[in-house]
């Protein structure tokens, strides 16, 4: 310590969070790899490294972190740091893997050219270091030792036993703790591994090195050109959106994909290597994460639900059910919602074999959920999500900006999906949605989004002969001019919130004449309701009509104006007197053109449609002063509540009988999303019920759909078992996520 008492030094953290993970399937997998998984203790291994640079101590101090990850993790890289100790001062989202040198480069581009004596400390998110003090002794005497000597300082752990899925530093002579590097070596068979530990002459090269950014820089620049040039290329176009750097795709592809090893470390200048004196593991299999845990008087690692009897010396972990092991030794059981691993720990290298032929087969959905409790995201994390992830994502690549309106779908990695086709109705949709954003004082630009899509809206929707048409091409010309009730509604509640928001007269203008439209042409004043459509179906719906409540309720609340209340209560009388089923108190979807029960239509609910005419009854009863419509929400409620739910899931069927045999037992998004407003409404309202059952909701709908590769998208739809079964982000779902998130941060603030 008097070494250092007379020269402080400060550095930068760079923490890289690539890499698959795959000997840790099935935890760790593609769509969330190994450094997001609690694996060790009560926080992520991404966690555990950002709080490992948070100690503070003589002689080092270390400045704001920056993280390096994909761009398909923004939400979970923004979420772990933002909730960590540690200050991050930027996270650089790789659009695709390009290995540590492109992403060690595009970390330090800035600070090569702007501060280039800013010492710089590399991570791997991954690893496990207990003693977070003697972690920090090493980096600050190789900070002392870098500050001397200049070049590239690696830090260097002293092996325990003769390992061959390492690389090894061998060093020159000396006394330590820090030594000239003699050279780099591969990882090697297990006769050398053996030569290298009795020579006491090598390191386990841990991938943790420090170096000056503009040292650095100068060394890519002289071995790889190529890397240093698009790296920059990729941070000087790089979209900013607050600490996210999200990096230029073009310029990034371009760079040669190759590792910081191969790239710079093996012919450097000058390279010096510090011993570490701390415990150090990669956590880079179950073996090494069985060591790293704390084990039992039998010698086991048990996490979750797990009983053991007569077992010795295993990795027991379970994230979903009870694990019952009995009468075995040395053995590796992973048991996950829908896969389940068992190894002996002598063969725990097979594990990268199986994870291998699992993603080749291409067979295997994504995991929709890691249970292990209710696991339900703060106020905070939620409004991130919306806010932070969700909003930019449908704003950018979600409009399309050629041929007008919003794209239809955007696959799971954050492209639009060319279906041929674009909803009238999903416009609408994306109206409401970045009004209320506008409301909410997002700071994002939801005029500019608003105005294009009114744009649209009103310059080729609407038909020569009055109303909204109901499907464009994809290159915006009509496609299906007939209009549809359920469309006309949804533009009703579009416009609703965007007056609202902007005040734009034309958009009161354009309501008063969808409502004209819709009385001169779809009432049906012989049996009361809208018909299905202008063709005059042969067949009618409920579904419409509790839009076109929904749709009366929003233009009543940003008015006042009682006749649109009126208006409300029209599909209100229709739910009373011919949509609800008091026998099984369930509500009747299929009719046919006179309001009687289609009898060549399966009877069928859906549970989701119930949660939703809870939410609008009970808004409904507030507003009109109507409490007898509690009634009928709790009756619903009661249905829905106790059928309506798939017992593997715990997810919102999306239909069954009205008697709860015969569930569907698939799960759209939409549903969850409804339930959790009505769990919300009906806990307001003091509606007998399950008060938790917007905690429940909240848990599947962020760890069961919210975790598609892209930030701010969804899984929309699961089977009984969790797996994802769509093949797309439909963008009709964000009107139904914004709704119920929005609604739940208003209870919590209504709360305190």
């Amino acid at each position: 310590a008097e070494h250092f008492m007379g020269t402080s030094h400060t550095i930068t953290p760079v923490i890289l969070c690539g890499g698959a993970g795959s000997r840790l399937w099935p935890m760790s997998r593609d769509s969330k790899p190994k450094q997001f998984h609690r694996l060790v203790n009560d926080k992520t291994l991404l966690t555990n490294t950002l709080e490992r640079v948070d100690h503070r101590g003589e002689g080092l101090r270390y400045l704001p972190t920056r993280v390096v990850g994909g761009v398909g993790f923004e939400s979970l890289l923004v979420e772990q740091g933002e909730t960590s100790s540690v200050e991050v001062e930027r996270y650089v989202l790789e659009p695709l893997i390009r290995d540590t040198a492109p992403a060690i480069a595009a970390a330090i581009a800035d600070l090569a050219e702007t501060d280039p004596e800013r010492m710089v400390l590399v991570l791997p998110s991954d690893h496990q270091i207990s003693d977070v003090a003697a972690f920090f002794d090493v980096v600050r005497t190789g900070a002392e030792a870098l500050a001397a000597r200049g070049g590239i300082m690696t830090i260097g752990i002293a092996p325990t036993r003769p390992e061959t899925q390492y690389g090894y530093i061998e060093r020159g002579d000396g006394d330590g703790p820090v030594y000239d590097v003699s050279r780099f070596r591969e990882k090697p068979d297990l006769e050398t591994a053996e030569t290298f530990l009795r020579s006491g002459r090598f390191f386990w090269n841990a991938g943790i090195f420090m170096f000056r950014a503009g040292e650095m820089g100068a060394e890519l620049d002289r071995q790889q050109p190529e890397v240093w040039a698009q790296a920059r290329q990729a941070v000087e176009r790089a979209e900013i959106a607050g600490k996210c750097y999200r990096l230029d795709s073009a310029a990034f592809a371009a760079s040669p994909k190759i590792s910081i090893d191969y790239a710079v470390m093996e012919n450097a200048s000058r390279i010096s290597v510090v011993a570490a004196s701390f415990d150090w593991n990669d956590l880079g299999s179950w073996n090494q994460l069985h060591d790293g845990s704390p084990l039992d008087e039998a010698g086991n690692a048990k996490f979750g639900d797990v009983l053991a009897i007569d077992v010795h010396n295993s990795y027991l972990r379970s994230e979903d059910r009870l694990l019952a092991v009995a009468g075995l030794d040395n053995i590796i059981v992973v048991s996950q919602p829908d896969a389940l691993l068992i190894v002996h720990r002598d063969k725990a290298h097979l594990v990268k074999d199986i994870a291998g032929q699992v993603k080749q087969s291409g067979e295997w959905p994504p995991l929709a959920v890691a249970h292990s409790g209710r696991r339900v995201p703060s106020p905070r994390v939620i409004r991130k999500w919306l806010f932070d992830t969700a909003l930019p994502l449908w704003a950018g690549v979600g409009v399309d900006r050629v041929h007008g309106g919003v794209h239809e779908a955007l696959s799971h990695e954050g492209a639009p999906t060319e279906l041929g086709y674009k909803r009238l109705r999903v416009l609408a949709r994306q109206i409401y949605c970045f009004a209320n954003a506008e409301l909410l004082g997002w700071d994002g630009d939801a005029r500019e989004v608003l105005r294009h899509c009114f744009n649209t809206l009103v310059e080729t929707g609407w038909h020569p002969d009055g109303g909204w048409i109901h499907i464009w091409n994809a290159d915006g010309s009509v496609k299906d001019p007939q209009r549809d009730t359920y469309d006309q509604c949804f533009v009703l509640l579009a416009l609703a919130w965007l007056w609202k928001a902007t005040k734009w007269p034309e958009a009161r203008e354009w309501a008063e004449r969808t409502i004209a439209y819709m009385d001169d042409h779809l009432v049906d004043h012989a049996h009361g309701g809208f018909y299905e459509s202008s063709l005059r179906l042969d067949y009618r719906r409920a579904n419409p009509h509790m839009h076109y409540l929904e749709a009366m309720q929003a233009w009543y609340e940003v008015t006042g104006e009682t006749a649109f209340l009126d208006r409300a209560q029209t599909a209100v009388d229709l739910f009373t007197t011919v949509f609800f089923n008091p026998e099984s108190w369930s509500v009747t979807e299929h009719f046919e053109r006179d309001w009687s029960v289609r009898a060549d239509k399966p009877s069928r609910i859906e549970p989701g449609h119930h949660y939703e005419w809870v939410w609008l009854l009970l808004r409904q009863a507030r507003f009109a002063d109507q409490p007898q419509l509690k009634e009928y929400c709790r009756k619903l409620y009661a249905t829905s509540h106790a059928f309506g739910h798939a017992r593997g899931t715990d997810a919102v069927c999306d239909s069954m009988a009205p008697d709860g045999s015969a569930m569907v037992g698939t799960a759209r998004l939409w549903c969850q999303t409804e339930a959790l407003k009505a769990g919300l409404l009906s806990r307001a309202e003091g509606l007998p019920g399950d008060e938790t059952l917007f905690i429940r909701m909240l848990d599947v709908i962020f760890n069961r759909y919210l975790i598609t590769p892209v930030a701010g998208g969804w899984y929309d739809q699961i089977d009984p078992n969790g797996r994802v079964i769509s093949k797309d982000m439909p963008t009709s779902t964000f009107y139904h996520v914004f709704c119920a998130l929005v609604e739940y941060l208003r209870h919590e603030e209504m709360l305190g």
